[in-house]
């Protein structure tokens, strides 16, 4: 079958060159059609898997997308297959990083089918939480249910270190992006290397607790002196002070009813995390034309750490386009066994940002089972689009276009993206050493 010719989208820079090229051929992709998928669920509390015995269950855990500073959370790591024939794992290993200053990792249990030999290190000055590493006998992983592999728990950052603080200049609450990231995620079988494929990981977002008004992690004396001196006012416009803050039930005035929120909620603190909040709390408190903040804010969705959390778990908003005017000059990325060229054009390099974070996906658009659609390749920073462009995808000479083609050599193409995103991101990291 002739491939059709690619067309490409992007930045006036990338469409006056010849902006991308991608070309699949088997030889160039690893051989096995199975794969071990990895997954990620954020939750307040561990989930419950419908086989106990075993930690399996059919359905990933609805993950939550934001909480409050306070909530004890866990990172659940499941595991399942991958294509037409079963995987057998035998070892599984990966590295977990999180924000340390907005955020605490204090321990890691590993599932039922995972209770061989197991390791971890956690390093909260680093953020990182190394070498999780689980063995077992042998679990066989099918694309029909999943396996709990580890549980990170969570918690509050301890003695007032934490960044998830109120700003009187603005108003704003966040949330404040944790930037949860798996990195170097290796399975194995009898010593043999398995194909590993990964989803994405969710993105997780923290709200301060707004009745800790100076922000030493507990409601106390000082909270309620705050309170006092902003009674009465008139608090309807974010960032005219302390009295936004201290409206607690978005009444535009600090009455009664805010007093009665302090009360209720005075001698809760980051270890309790019982603190009960607004039923409207955070949505009241951001305004529509508010962005997240400077760190990488997170996405809406269930709020916890007692009742009136706030919230839902609506999926985040489109990321916006990045341009690719931004990045540094005449970087030339050469792909997994040199098929794939990414050309970025000239412009004033910025490196404020977190490259561990650059994943990539490959999808199909207006395709059905059958009827033929376009390939699109997408490559993400934290959540900004860097780029999407048309591409072919091309297997022993075949153009592979339907959804039947593409989920049938999803595990493969999930792979060789991967392998193009690992090649960018160590490009960007030397671009921007070098500057």
């Amino acid at each position: 079958m002739r491939p059709k010719k690619p067309h490409y989208r992007g930045s006036n820079a990338l469409s006056r060159r010849r902006s991308a090229l991608q070309l699949l051929e088997r030889r160039d992709l690893l051989a096995a059609d199975s794969a071990v998928v990895v997954e990620f669920t954020v939750l307040t509390d561990d989930s419950t898997p419908t086989d106990k015995i075993q930690d399996r269950t059919t359905t990933l855990p609805d993950t939550i997308h934001r909480t409050n500073e306070w909530d004890h959370f866990v990172v659940e790591v499941w595991v399942r297959g991958q294509g037409a024939d079963p995987v057998n794992v035998q070892d599984l290993s990966l590295d977990l990083g999180y924000k340390t200053d907005l955020t605490s990792a204090v321990a890691v249990d590993f599932g039922h089918s995972f209770e061989g030999t197991s390791s971890f290190q956690i390093n909260d000055q680093a953020g990182a939480v190394n070498q999780v590493h689980g063995t077992t006998a042998g679990v066989t992983l099918t694309p029909d249910d999943r396996v709990l592999f580890a549980r990170v728990h969570f918690q509050a950052v301890k003695d007032a270190g934490d960044n998830v603080k109120l700003d009187p200049a603005t108003g704003d609450v966040g949330p404040h992006s944790i930037q949860l990231v798996a990195q170097n995620i290796t399975a194995n079988d009898a010593g043999a290397d398995l194909l590993v494929q990964q989803d994405p990981m969710p993105e997780m977002g923290l709200y301060p607790v707004i009745y800790d008004l100076n922000d030493d992690q507990k409601v106390g004396l000082a909270d309620y002196n705050i309170l006092l001196t902003q009674f009465g006012k008139t608090a309807d416009t974010p960032g005219a002070g302390m009295q936004w803050y201290a409206d607690f039930d978005k009444s535009d005035r600090v009455g009664l009813s805010d007093y009665n929120f302090l009360l209720t909620n005075f001698g809760q603190n980051s270890d309790i995390e019982s603190v009960t909040l607004p039923a409207n709390y955070p949505d009241a408190w951001i305004q529509p034309d508010s962005t997240t903040t400077g760190d990488g804010g997170g996405s809406g969705g269930t709020g916890s750490g007692g009742t009136g959390g706030g919230g839902t778990n609506d999926p985040p908003p489109p990321p916006p386009v990045f341009n690719l005017n931004d990045f540094a000059p005449n970087i030339i990325l050469p792909g997994a066994n040199d098929v794939f060229q990414l050309f970025i054009g000239a412009g004033v390099w910025d490196p404020n940002f977190q490259v561990n974070l650059l994943t990539g996906s490959a999808s199909l658009s207006g395709a059905t089972e059958d009827t033929p659609g376009d390939a699109i390749l997408s490559i993400v920073l934290d959540d900004q689009e860097l780029y999407e462009t048309e591409i072919e995808i091309v297997l022993d000479g075949e153009l592979i276009d339907t959804i039947t083609e593409f989920n049938d050599y999803a595990a493969l193409i999930t792979s060789y993206v991967a392998e193009v995103v690992d090649s960018l991101k160590t490009m960007l990291i030397e671009s921007s050493s070098s500057e």
